[in-house]
Order: structure tokens, then sequence, then C-alpha cells
């Protein structure tokens, strides 16, 4: 075997080896670069909110379903309003990937309503517009 030709076989081989492995640091660099489930939930929870205002301002009254507000679904996400009426809204979101973990949210007051709690650390939402949430694993 020529001599040449070992260094040539041992940067294609290289070559090789870091192509292969350019997938998975891709890979690997987006989840980093993905939001955390609080962040996630978070958003959607301020999305609500702001379709909630838009709903009010249309309505004189805030929606009582997630439907009404005709929000894109967040994936793993889930949001539900809690209670609704014309005074104030309460909603909370969970993620799939963190069963017993919450976020919560509410605007307005509603008679005989406590400000929302998580669901996992039963931590109240204390500032009006502002996602409070559970510890996240």
């Amino acid at each position: 075997m020529p001599a040449s030709w070992i260094p040539h076989c041992s940067l294609l081989a290289g070559l090789a080896l870091l192509l292969s492995s350019a997938p998975a640091a891709a890979q690997t660099k987006a989840l980093a670069m993905r939001p955390s489930h609080a962040a996630q939930l978070k958003s959607a929870l301020r999305s609500v909110a702001a379709a909630q205002a838009r709903h009010h301002a249309a309505k004189s009254a805030y929606a009582t379903s997630v439907n009404l507000l005709r929000l894109p679904p967040a994936p793993g996400v889930r949001v539900e309003i809690l209670a609704a009426g014309r005074s104030g809204w309460q909603a909370r979101a969970q993620h799939q990937e963190q069963p017993g973990r919450s976020c919560v949210i509410f605007v307005g007051r509603l008679d005989g309503n406590d400000a929302p709690r998580t669901d996992g650390d039963r931590e109240m939402a204390g500032e009006e517009g502002v996602p409070l949430c559970d510890r996240m694993r």
C-alpha cells in the first residue's frame, strides 16, 4: 500500500465521521435552544391574555373557552379557561411532558373565586396578568 494513500484514507474517514455526527450535533443544539416547558406554558398564557383582551374589547366579556379565542395550538401544551366573566378570567396551562405541573394566570376579579393555584406546588397566582408556574423537572 503506498504511503500517500494512508493520509487520504484517514482524511476521508475523518470527514465521513464528521458528516455522520453533524445531524446529531444539530439535533442536540436544537434541543438546547428549545424553550423550557415553563417558558412554553408562560408564552401560551400570555397569548391567552392578549386574545382575552381582544375578546373583551369586542364582546364586553371574557371568553369562557380557549376555543372561542381561536389560538393556534402549541405542541404538547394544553390551556384551559378555569373561570371567566365580565370582570375577569383565570386560566391554567399544562405540558404533556410535565404531569402534575402547571402554570396559572388571572386578570381581574371573579366573585367567589380566589386566584388560581398551580397543580404541583399549589402556589397562588399573586400578580394580575403574570403567569406563575410550578417548579418544572
